[in-house]
């Protein structure tokens, strides 16, 4: 994960091991949330197996959030990644950071 801007977070991930996968995979599903809170967190679906970035926007400045994210097929979702954390820039300056997440 990586702070993009104030108010922006850039995910990236990769592609579950080919022993691990039941399936083609269709997509993505990346969970996220300010971290500590109580609320279900928001998801994105990326309905492609060759996106592995997304820019998550209209974020809080200065808060930390959570992210997740699971690879799905035909069949379902699989389990979702470890958690990662990452904080929203102060100001934007143009200067990226990228969180990583592993597919399992």
């Amino acid at each position: 994960m990586t702070a993009d801007t104030s108010t922006s977070i850039v995910a990236e991930w990769q592609l579950p091991p080919a022993d691990s996968r039941n399936g083609i995979i269709a997509g993505f599903k990346l969970f996220y949330k300010k971290k500590g809170s109580a609320d279900s967190p928001s998801v994105m679906t990326i309905n492609s197996s060759a996106i592995l970035t997304k820019t998550v926007s209209g974020l809080e400045k200065i808060t930390k959030y959570e992210f997740q994210v699971l690879a799905f097929t035909l069949v379902g979702d699989g389990p979702k990644s470890f958690m990662m954390v990452e904080r929203t820039k102060e100001e934007s300056k143009g200067v990226k950071k990228k969180v990583s997440l592993n597919v399992i």
